[in-house]
Parts: C-alpha cells; sequence; structure tokens
C-alpha cells in the first residue's frame, strides 16, 4: 500500500446468481492520479468502483484505500426531487453531522465550484441533465474527498454539454487535488479526462492494458483533434476489438 491512495490485489468478485464480474484485478492508484476504467457494459467497471468505495466486497483478494474521504458520483444525478440545489448539496455533510455553519461554508464554496451559485434555490426538475449533475458533483465536493469516484456520470448528456463538465472535472482535479477514478464506455473520453487510462476485457472483468496519456494537465479542444490523441485512441480501439474477437 506504501505510496499508493487505493490498490486491488488479486480482486475476483462472483455474485449469488453465479455471475462473475472480475477475476485477478491487480491494480495501484496513486495520490493525485487521474485513472480512467475504459471497457465494454458487464465487464466489472461499476464493481471496481463499489469495491473501492466499501459498499461491496471482493468474493476473494482485497481493496485498500489509505482514506475515508470519498466521494461518489453515480450515472444519475440522484437528488431528492423535494429539496432544492443547495440542500440536497448539503446532505452528505448533514449526514456526516458536520457543524452546520462549517456545511453551509463548504456548499457555498462547491456550488462556486461547479457554477450553480445563481440555482441554489431551485428544485432539480427546474434544472437541465448537465445542471443536476454539477449539483451531484457539489454534493460530494462538499465532504472535501480525497478519493473520487466517477461512475459514467456523463453518459446521458448530449456530447457538448459533456465535453463542457470533461473540462470541469478537470479543473477540479487540479485545483482540489482530489484522487479521480472515472468509469466510462467512451474511448475519447477516456484519453481526453486521465492522467492514465486502465483497459478491461469483456466479462469476466481483467485488465487488458494500461497506458500513461502524455497529453499533461492543460488540455483544451485542441487537444481532442490532435495526431497524438486519434493515435492513442485508435491504439485503445484496436486493443479492445481484438479482445472481444
Amino acid at each position: 500500500m506504501a505510496g499508493a491512495q487505493l490498490v486491488f490485489s488479486d480482486v475476483a468478485m462472483r455474485f449469488p446468481n453465479g455471475t462473475v464480474a472480475l477475476d485477478d484485478v491487480n491494480l495501484s492508484i496513486r495520490p493525485g492520479e487521474f485513472v480512467a476504467l475504459l471497457g465494454p457494459s458487464g465487464c466489472g467497471k461499476s464493481t471496481l468502483l463499489r469495491l473501492a468505495s466499501g459498499l461491496d466486497v471482493a468474493t476473494s483478494g482485497h481493496t485498500e484505500t489509505d482514506t475515508d474521504r470519498i466521494g461518489y458520483v453515480f450515472q444519475d444525478a440522484t437528488l431528492l426531487p423535494w429539496l432544492n440545489v443547495e440542500r440536497n448539496v448539503a446532505l452528505f455533510g448533514e449526514l456526516d453531522h458536520l457543524p452546520q455553519a462549517g456545511v453551509s461554508r463548504r456548499v457555498e464554496h462547491a456550488l462556486d465550484l461547479v457554477g450553480l451559485t445563481r440555482f441554489a434555490k431551485h428544485l432539480p426538475h427546474q434544472l437541465s441533465g448537465g445542471m443536476r449533475m454539477r449539483a451531484s458533483l457539489a454534493r460530494s465536493l462538499v465532504n472535501n474527498p480525497a478519493l473520487f469516484l466517477f461512475d459514467e456520470p456523463f453518459g446521458a448528456l448530449d456530447e457538448f454539454t459533456r465535453e463542457k463538465l470533461n473540462d470541469d472535472v478537470r479543473a477540479l482535479w487540479r485545483d482540489e487535488g482530489f484522487t479521480g477514478v472515472f468509469v466510462t464506455h467512451s474511448i475519447a473520453e477516456a484519453v481526453y479526462m486521465a492522467t492514465r487510462v486502465i483497459v478491461m476485457g469483456a466479462a469476466p472483468g481483467r485488465i487488458i492494458g494500461e497506458y500513461a496519456v502524455p497529453f499533461g494537465d492543460e488540455r483544451d479542444e485542441h487537444t481532442r483533434y490532435s495526431p497524438e490523441f486519434a493515435e492513442l485512441s485508435a491504439e485503445i480501439s484496436d486493443l479492445l476489438k481484438a479482445a472481444m474477437v
């Protein structure tokens, strides 16, 4: 565990119905990394996040984290419809029994970080899909996570909104200093977001490839259309296609 924030050691996961979701997964993630987990549906990406968060326990092997400050953003924003944005964002801090004054300050800061200050009193149904995901991000930011888990949070959004939120999450990662683990089905999103891309094969989930992303911390729309971006994306695509033959 030395020098790592999250470690999966010989992890396997078999569900009660006999489905083997993961098999012999070994992965170490260092503090400050932003790692994308990329692979086809059913390969165990989301299961790895659940193991990392403690929501599930591996059938064999073990998962270790060096922090209990874990943020988790799901595929759906999971906002409570009867609470306004401000109250939804405060929820995790209140559940952790943080002092009210401290929660209020953190909520104000988190809403500012995600650009929702003007919408603090709006109900979820009054927000766009992208704004609801911003509120979900802010809710986890209130607890100042050291490890932030993202379970394909932007998959249902249009391309423009998705790319804007990709930039926003990367900015939060740079500014807040958390370690990020980001699940996606999109090769382009994985390459754009991550410092390292972990490629998983079809079920039972296992790691079939690992790529360091060479573009540095500052990325923009030009990164997405560079020859180097296309070359790395094509290499990953070829690996995934070969694994599914």
